[in-house]
């Protein structure tokens, strides 16, 4: 969360979900970035550092995030921009791409018309170890027919960034051991985008491997 404080500028409120946040360091929130001034807990003591399930007050945003925007450390300004200027072209091609259904039956069913060759996957995970297993044993069900990519993968919940990025690009969401935030839910609600969570790999790749199977016996038909 994050408002405008008379005196102390913009100010964001956050918790911390892993590794543990410094000042000075160099940050983007959403699509602000800056450098953290001060830190202050939700009894308004200063603290130099704060680790996870901390909540904290972060001062020196260059303005104010949405409620739900997710922060990342930057190495330096170059970074923090640049993260923040894809965000900004993410969020911009969610707002003009049609708000069409993204769910793993209607892509199949596009690739088995012929309007689309590729199955592409948001994977989000509790491990990074677990992102990669996902993705590897996903993207080796590529066929002649049908290729699955992985377009974007990380650690964390799925927040609601992940979900206007599976609008714009026409993917679905693979949750693995995580599950969407509150803010993730509301957005696939409303832009009708396929969130699947698992915690067997198997059982994510059985049921991309069913769809797949489904949309080659269609095209037998056909």
């Amino acid at each position: 969360e994050g408002h405008v404080h008379k005196g102390r500028g913009p100010v964001a409120t956050l918790l911390v979900q892993e590794g543990t946040l410094r000042t000075s360091q160099i940050v983007v929130v959403g699509e602000k970035i800056g450098r953290i001034r001060a830190m202050m807990t939700d009894g308004g003591t200063s603290v130099k550092e704060a680790g996870p399930s901390t909540p904290v007050e972060i001062l020196g945003l260059d303005g104010v995030p949405q409620p739900g925007d997710e922060l990342r450390v930057a190495n330096d300004l170059d970074d923090a921009r640049s993260l923040a200027a894809h965000r900004r072209e993410r969020r911009r091609a969610a707002e003009v791409s049609p708000q069409g259904k993204v769910s793993l039956q209607d892509l199949f069913s596009r690739i088995s018309a012929g309007e689309q060759k590729e199955l592409k996957l948001i994977i989000k995970a509790d491990l990074q170890g677990s992102v990669e297993a996902v993705a590897g044993a996903l993207t080796a069900l590529s066929t002649p027919k049908v290729r699955v990519s992985v377009i974007s993968s990380g650690v964390g919940a799925v927040t609601e960034s992940d979900v206007e990025f599976a609008t714009a690009s026409e993917a679905i969401i693979i949750g693995f051991g995580v599950r969407p935030d509150t803010n993730a839910l509301k957005a696939a609600r409303a832009m009708d985008v396929d969130i699947r969570t698992y915690s067997i790999i198997y059982e994510a790749v059985d049921e991309v491997k069913r769809s797949e199977e489904h949309t080659s016996e269609l095209q037998s038909l056909e």
